[in-house]
């Protein structure tokens, strides 16, 4: 079907047998039936009026193929959209996909400046990020690249990490130490409320309360 489409599969010749004549043929007819039951019903319409697969394939192609312009602005402007989400992807996730969009565009025949590229990076970052983002903006010229900015960025996501599995270690110290302050003093007064009841009750008292009533 390919060389049909493409326009690479040569009529048979003059002299070919009428066996030969007939494979061609059946060739032919295969290309566009399997082209004209491969599209939805409702677009089938379209090519009812041939039976050859390169028109078809082209009439298909002009009626969906996004112009080269259309296409480009629609790249550019999800580029520009594209938005770090903390709670879906890492900072290294969102790194590769700006690349992955800004090369898309590139393959659609612009090249996007790399001072652009690195302002999308850098664009829309928590606020853990603001200290990193005002360094970059004031670094040279010639360090403010497409790989500077990714690695300075996957540095300081390490970075933040460790942080915060800090606080939260010190937090559980901090909160392990506090309930532990408060058991001894619950203790005590248990054993002091249980002293006192034995000796009203006229049960075994508490040996201190024993000297202090003799002693009185």
């Amino acid at each position: 079907m390919l060389r049909f489409i493409l326009a690479t599969e040569k009529p048979s010749s003059e002299g070919a047998s009428d066996r030969e004549q007939l494979a061609y043929e059946l060739r032919k007819q295969r290309s566009y039936t399997t082209i004209y039951i491969g599209v939805e019903r409702k677009y089938q319409a379209l090519i009812a009026d041939t039976e050859d697969g390169k028109t078809a394939w082209d009439t298909l192609k002009a009626n969906f193929e996004p112009s080269s312009r259309a296409r480009l602005a629609s790249l550019v402007d999800d580029f520009f959209s594209s938005r770090f989400d903390v709670n879906e992807e890492t900072i290294g996730i969102y790194s590769k996909k700006i690349l992955g969009k800004n090369q898309q565009i590139k393959e659609a025949g612009f090249k996007m400046p790399d001072i652009l590229v690195c302002f999308q990076l850098i664009r829309f970052l928590p606020p853990e990020y603001d200290n990193l983002v005002q360094i970059l903006y004031r670094i040279k010229d010639e360090e403010f690249t497409v790989d500077n900015i990714t690695k300075q960025l996957i540095t300081e996501s390490g970075r933040i990490q460790l942080k915060l599995k800090d606080e939260d270690r010190v937090q559980s110290v901090t909160d392990a130490y506090i309930a532990g302050g408060r058991n001894p003093e619950e203790n005590r007064q248990k054993q002091k409320n249980t002293a006192t009841k034995s000796y009203g009750s006229g049960t075994v008292m508490d040996p201190g309360v024993r000297r202090n009533r003799k002693s009185s």
